[in-house]
């Protein structure tokens, strides 16, 4: 029998998964202050009862705190030690999360909160000897800078690099060893800012990248096939999902907003079909400012992606 052409092919069951939602509480290694209170935002917007209505098993992994401002005393680097003390509590919060076997959705913060996030799931990987795992780095900005390059010296544009095991050596070594992944484990998807020290790091390295050009190009359905035979490759991953990936006009609640980005339905469907593929460690979505949005549209958007990150789906 001929299948009906009005008919929607089902989606693959996913085996269901337990998760935690934790709210990481961090803004000072950004341009913008107002990422430290994204988190508050969306909660008080409802993401844990909006989840749970979907009928997903979650727990509130709870909130970590910024700690207190200190005076900077390196501007290539401004703001380390309350950067790695965050970062060690963020880890001794998610290794528990891990034991219980449940896969954290960690909201932000800035993204120098992956530093620590992604160092907990390559603990856990090792640990239950996964093998490696890859980081898909949603992003307008690679964040490989280091203290030498940065135009800046926010560390949330270094994040990839310390990972990568350059940089600052107490956040290079967070957690005991270094480096966390190679340059093969590392997958950029929506690039459109990079600076010039960047695009030499990155093709040096050899790192996987598809920017906003071949999105254009070929479509985020083809790109994302590309991706997911990656991502089969390894024994698990992670998404860091910065708003910012996303054009202004989805998304204007962010720090660093870049003209050109993501669309609403290209965001959601790679947060559907990430949550569909097997081995993923953890989801975190980061730089929501809400002292910029515009009357809530970004938290609500933020909210959809993170309810299509654990299997909402259409139909």
């Amino acid at each position: 029998m001929n299948q009906n052409p009005h008919q929607t092919s089902s989606h693959p069951i996913p085996t269901p998964k337990r998760y935690a939602l934790m709210s990481a509480c961090f803004g000072l290694a950004s341009r913008r202050r107002g990422a430290v209170r994204g988190p508050s935002a969306l909660r008080d917007a409802g993401i844990l009862s909006r989840i749970q209505e979907l009928g997903i098993d979650i727990v509130d992994a709870g909130v970590i705190a910024e700690p207190a401002e200190q005076e900077i005393v390196d501007a290539t680097k401004k703001h380390l030690p309350e950067v790695l003390s965050f970062g060690n509590q963020l880890l001794d919060t998610l290794r528990p999360v891990y034991r219980d076997g449940r896969t954290p959705v960690i909201l932000g913060g800035d993204h120098s909160l992956s530093i620590a996030s992604f160092t907990a799931a390559a603990e856990h990987a090792r640990n239950k000897q996964l093998g490696d795992i890859a980081l898909l780095w949603i992003d307008a900005h690679p964040d490989i800078n280091t203290p030498e390059t940065t135009p800046s010296g926010n560390i949330h544009g270094m994040s990839v690099a310390h990972l990568l095991g350059m940089g600052e050596p107490t956040l290079t070594h967070l957690g005991g060893f270094s480096p966390k992944l190679n340059p093969s484990q590392v997958i950029y998807l929506g690039l459109r800012s990079v600076d010039a020290p960047e695009v030499q790091r990155i093709k040096e390295l050899g790192i996987t990248a598809f920017t906003m050009h071949e999105i254009d190009r070929f479509g985020i359905g083809s790109v994302w096939d590309q991706i997911s035979n990656r991502l089969r490759s390894f024994g698990g991953f992670v998404v860091s999902f910065d708003l910012d990936v996303c054009d202004p006009i989805v998304a204007p609640g962010v720090g660093t907003p870049v003209r050109g980005g993501l669309t609403y339905r290209e965001s959601h469907l790679i947060m559907e079909l990430a949550a569909e593929l097997p081995g993923l460690l953890a989801v975190e979505l980061v730089e929501y400012n809400p002292d910029t949005d515009n009357r809530g549209t970004t938290a609500e958007f933020a909210i959809g992606l993170i309810e299509s990150a654990v299997g909402k789906r259409i139909l």
